[in-house]
């Protein structure tokens, strides 16, 4: 028993002997790589062009969160103006991490639909039901209610598509613009051959997929706006709805019977009033409602 225990302690000290050094040979080379001479550690992550720093007094306690890489090399560029820390930033933000690389089209669609139905239910509908106030209109209250939510939906995908193609550009540009401490004292710096395929590498594998998922979303959400004004239009034309309010359509109706016993009919024989809050007050709380 105690030959095994002196021979598992020796396992154990080898294991650990060797673990110290590699670690402090990893760390020298990437110091070596990155040009670095300062008190910090910089490590390479493989998949992906961003670096932990840590201090050497807490190096052994931090916990390696991936939500802090920051970016290396534009050595003159502030930390958070790179273009590669803006991706970075981007990925992890709450709107825009829709769309990214992890989530995927289904995710993407998942997360539309989901906003789609909670802004149909909670504030497009009930607006449409505020307008179409009478009986019978529930088919117009639905399209109406849809043109609203897809409105909704485009700026949304337009917002997206405009935050990712701004990333994008400033990854393919050859120069990086940046604010050195305020946006009065702008400054471009010239990336360097390896920061430029170190960008448009980023950008062709992460950056550019999302954009054509975007543009392929925001296609059909076109089409459907487009396709939900015409369904709206058309319901408007199976029932049209008598604007009591217009002056023309009351001058209209002074000479015109037909229109005026069509009028007659849709308001259930009640006052035209009755539907519209305002006006009920001014008929002293809506008599004959």
């Amino acid at each position: 028993m105690i030959v095994v225990q002196k021979n598992c302690m020796v396992v154990v000290l080898l294991l650990l002997l060797l673990h110290v050094c590699y670690f402090n040979y990893a760390t020298t080379i990437v110091s070596g790589f990155t040009g670095s001479s300062s008190s910090s550690y910089r490590i390479r992550v493989k998949t992906n062009p961003f670096q932990f720093r840590m201090s050497e007094e807490s190096s052994s306690n931090e916990v390696r969160n991936f939500e802090n890489v920051k970016s290396f090399g534009y050595e003159g560029v502030p930390e958070e103006q790179r273009p590669a820390t803006e991706y970075n930033s981007m990925r992890q933000s709450l709107l825009f991490n829709w769309a990214s690389e992890e989530t995927g089209m289904t995710g993407l669609l998942t997360r539309l639909g989901i906003t789609y139905a909670g802004f149909f239910a909670l504030v497009c509908y009930p607006i449409a039901g505020a307008t179409f106030t009478s009986d019978g209109y529930t088919l117009q209250k639905i399209a109406a209610a849809n043109v609203g939510d897809m409105f909704v939906m485009m700026m949304l995908l337009i917002r997206l598509y405009s935050g990712w193609g701004y990333v994008g550009s400033r990854l393919k540009s050859e120069i990086v613009e940046f604010e050195e401490t305020g946006w009065y004292d702008g400054s471009i710096e010239y990336k360097t051959k390896e920061e430029k395929a170190r960008d448009y590498f980023l950008y062709s594998s992460d950056v550019r997929p999302v954009e054509d998922r975007l543009k392929t979303v925001t296609l059909g959400a076109a089409t459907f706006l487009v396709a939900s004004c015409i369904a709206m239009n058309a319901s408007l034309a199976i029932k049209p709805v008598f604007d009591e309010y217009n002056p023309d359509m009351l001058d209209m109706l002074r000479g015109d019977d037909k229109l005026a016993e069509i009028a007659a009919r849709q308001s259930n024989g009640r006052p035209t009033y009755c539907d519209n809050r305002y006006y009920r007050a001014v008929a002293n709380g809506g008599q004959g409602c």
